[in-house]
C-alpha cells in the first residue's frame, strides 16, 4: 500500500489545485528570499508545474531500481526506499499547496515551511542509508564505496547520522533570517553531509590495505 501513497498525495494535490483555481491570482509568487517573494509565475504554471514535478519524481524514483543493475539490493531495505520516495514526492506537494495558499491570502509562511521540510526530507534520508545495500541510484555513491561493500556499509553507518545532522541544520534555516546565519548554516550543513566522501576514500584505504 505504501507505494501507492505518493499517487494518491499527487491526486488529492490536483484535487485542491482543481477546486481553488479560479481564485488564483494571475500572477503567484514561486520563490521567497530573505526580504519576502521575490519570483512569480503565471497562474497555470504556478498551479500545474509542481504536480507534474511530484509525478515525475514519483515515477522516476520507482523506475531506477528497475534498471539497476544491482536491484536485488533494494529488497533489503525496501520499507526504507518507499519511505523516502512518499518523503521525496511530499515535500513537492506540500511546497506547492503552501504557494498556492500563499497566493490565497491564507497564512502560509512559505519562506519558513521550505527549508523545514526540506531538512526533514534529508533528515529521512540519513535515517535510511545505514540500512541501504550497494546500489547505483541511491546512497553514498563513490568510487570506494561502490567498490567494496564493507566499504559501503562502514561509509553509511557514519554517513546516516551525519546527514541526519546535516538535515536538521538546514531545518533551522526556518527560523534564521539573516543572510550572513543562512550562509553560515547552509555551509555547515553541506560540509557535514560531504564529509562522507573523504570518509569513504580513507575506509578504502584501510579495507584494501595489504591486498592485490
Amino acid at each position: 500500500m505504501r507505494k501507492w501513497l505518493p499517487g494518491l498525495l499527487i491526486l488529492a494535490d490536483l484535487a485542491f489545485t482543481l477546486a481553488v483555481y479560479d481564485r488564483l491570482p494571475d500572477r503567484i509568487a514561486t520563490h521567497f528570499g530573505v526580504n519576502g517573494p521575490d519570483q512569480w509565475s503565471g497562474r497555470a504554471n504556478a498551479a500545474f508545474l509542481l504536480p507534474a514535478i511530484a509525478l515525475g519524481v514519483w515515477g522516476l524514483m520507482r523506475g531506477l531500481p528497475r534498471i539497476d543493475p544491482r536491484r536485488l539490493n533494494y529488497e533489503a531495505f525496501r520499507s526504507g526506499y518507499d519511505l523516502v520516495v512518499l518523503g521525496a514526492v511530499l515535500l513537492v506537494v506540500l511546497i506547492h499547496v503552501s504557494l498556492l495558499a500563499n497566493a490565497l491570502g491564507w497564512p502560509a509562511p512559505v519562506e519558513r515551511m521550505v527549508p523545514f521540510v526540506v531538512g526533514g526530507l534529508i533528515v529521512l534520508v540519513g535515517s535510511v542509508l545505514p540500512r541501504a545495500k550497494s546500489t547505483w541510484f541511491f546512497g553514498i555513491r563513490t568510487p570506494w564505496t561502490l567498490s567494496n561493500d564493507e566499504v559501503w556499509a562502514r561509509t553509511h553507518r557514519v554517513g546516516g547520522p551525519l546527514m541526519m545532522a546535516s538535515g536538521v541544520m538546514f531545518m533551522l534555516l526556518a527560523f534564521v533570517r539573516t543572510p550572513v546565519a543562512m550562509i553560515a548554516v547552509v555551509t555547515a550543513a553541506a560540509l557535514t553531509g560531504l564529509a562522507t566522501v573523504p570518509y569513504s576514500y580513507f575506509v578504502w584505504r584501510e579495507v584494501t590495505a595489504g591486498k592485490g
